[in-house]
């Protein structure tokens, strides 16, 4: 049964190496009038806390080697953890895959059996796993990913590993029918091969007793089946890895990741994020986030899927308020797309757009960890792009403390992290010239992400800013280090803030 979300429990603390160590404390976010940041611990959601001054970036379709060849681009982009996907041997190939000149094993199906249709190559690769233990897999060997993470770490890069939980490969393979060394199908799943799809709402069977688009659903009450997991877990600790991205997570029981999972997670020091694919109920996600770990905020990503893609920008706000990171931004993992769905503006035959670079400036200013992401293009020519450096830049440096909305209308959206970042962007085709409060008196600010000019902000704090068409602008004090949050009853910080203690 789906629990009240109370928010009573502490915040559970996670050993990890760098970014997926840090506290998201200072990366709270504040309501008009009614601030989130300043709620007590105790009055907090029990997950993980997603960090407040790392970026994330997705790696999908990519063998080992290649991602590892690709590393140093990383780091000179900023990024501080890379997703990568799940290790195991699956039941698909690269020569099963859909591409514009290959058949796939899964072409001529029924539209509703097929997976990942809204991205080629499709289905994605490595989430029909046939034996956890095996990490020879199509990405490349075990070997080849212990490399691929040692390199990462020897550029300050954390390593965030797929793992499915919730299921295995269906039973009809390219080469007859699937084996499952691990597991008797008539034992260790759910009703082998009989039960429907999985549903997000009704009655609890059909959210976790389910085969999610006709994938073995696992049967986490045996013992076997725990300690398999426990097993796949251990071993990729054991490869070195940070964290864990869990797929299918809204259709676990929710209890075994409260009782099991996340205490494995915590021993073997593995931050993790669930995939809770949920547009509409934020308590949904807020449910698995206190069973102790983060979530994709999938409720932000429908809200910025229809402000980019020709919507207003009020959808964004906190009036609003759409969003896992408006409830409790230390829980919420931020994205613009991903391997499974696509950005604003992104069709078949449509690559990523300005739509897509807009919604990246947003969830790099926002509250919440972002994770990027971007299909298309071999060479991935974003690790180089400099406009998107210094946005990664702006996020790990200025983007933390409350996000107070400044001004927001249809085209342009203006909002403060308060004392260190003004952030403004505009999706209109020419631009435009707003006046907003600010935190700060009499403060010169420069564009740290843009060529915007030069402004000063007035005696009442208030300051004129102009956000070019279709762009942002990302405003801070010159030298500019982050703010502590303000004294009671002195609402204006010192034009030179100390730096935020060890503490803090």
């Amino acid at each position: 049964m789906r629990r009240n979300h109370s928010h009573t429990s502490d915040s559970a603390g996670i050993d990890r190496r760098t970014v997926l160590r840090s506290s998201a404390a200072a990366g709270a976010l504040a309501l008009t009038g009614v601030t989130i940041g300043s709620t007590s611990a105790a009055a907090r959601s029990e997950g993980a806390t997603a960090p407040n001054d790392g970026v994330g970036y997705q790696y999908f379709h990519r063998e080992w080697t290649e991602i590892e060849a690709d590393l140093e681009r990383v780091a000179e982009l900023g990024v501080s953890a890379i997703w990568i996907p799940q290790p195991a041997v699956s039941k698909l190939g690269w020569e099963d895959l859909t591409y514009e000149d290959q058949e796939g094993f899964y072409d001529g199906e029924d539209e509703e059996s097929v997976y990942g249709r809204e991205r080629d190559p499709h289905p994605p690769l490595g989430y029909q796993p046939v034996d956890l233990r095996d990490f020879d897999s199509a990405h490349g060997t075990e070997d080849e990913l212990a490399s691929l993470i040692e390199t990462a770490h020897d550029h300050d890069i954390d390593v965030i590993v797929d793992i499915v939980l919730n299921h295995m490969a269906n039973p009809d393979g390219p080469d007859g029918e699937v084996e499952y060394p691990q597991f008797d199908p008539d034992e260790h799943f759910h009703d082998y091969g009989t039960l429907g799809d999985c549903e997000l709402e009704g009655e609890e069977a059909e959210m976790y007793e389910c085969d999610l688009l006709d994938l073995p659903s696992m049967d986490v009450e045996h013992s076997d089946v725990q300690k398999a997991h426990r097993a796949y877990l251990e071993k990729i600790a054991d490869l070195g890895a940070d964290g864990l991205r869990i797929d299918a997570a809204a259709h676990v029981w929710p209890w075994y990741f409260q009782e099991y999972v996340n205490r494995w997670a915590d021993e073997l020091g593995l931050w993790r994020v669930g995939e809770v694919w949920d547009q509409d109920d934020v308590d949904h996600l807020l449910e698995f986030a206190d069973t102790g770990m983060t979530v994709f905020d999938f409720p932000l990503y429908d809200a910025i899927m229809e402000a980019f893609e020709g919507g207003s920008m009020e959808v964004l706000s906190q009036n609003h308020a759409r969003g896992v990171v408006h409830e409790n931004p230390e829980v919420a993992v931020t994205f613009v797309q991903n391997h499974d769905t696509t950005g604003p503006g992104v069709e078949p035959n449509e690559p990523e757009g300005r739509a897509v670079e807009l919604a990246e400036a947003f969830v790099l200013a926002y509250a919440g960890m972002p994770m990027l992401y971007r299909g298309g293009a071999e060479e991935r020519p974003e690790l180089e792009d400099d406009d998107l450096r210094a946005l990664v830049e702006v996020s790990r440096t200025l983007a933390r403390g409350d996000v107070i909305d400044r001004h927001v209308d249809d085209d342009v959206y203006v909002f403060e992290r308060e004392g260190n970042l003004l952030a403004g962007i505009n999706t209109a085709d020419e631009d435009r010239t707003v006046t907003v409060q600010t935190d700060w008196r009499t403060e010169p600010l420069v564009d740290h992400a843009g060529d915007g000019a030069n402004v000063t902000t007035g005696p009442d704090c208030t300051v004129e800013l102009t956000v070019p068409a279709e762009g942002w602008v990302m405003y801070g004090p010159r030298d500019s280090v982050p703010a502590d949050p303000d004294p009671p009853g002195e609402p204006n910080p010192p034009a030179d803030p100390e730096p935020l203690s060890d503490d803090d």
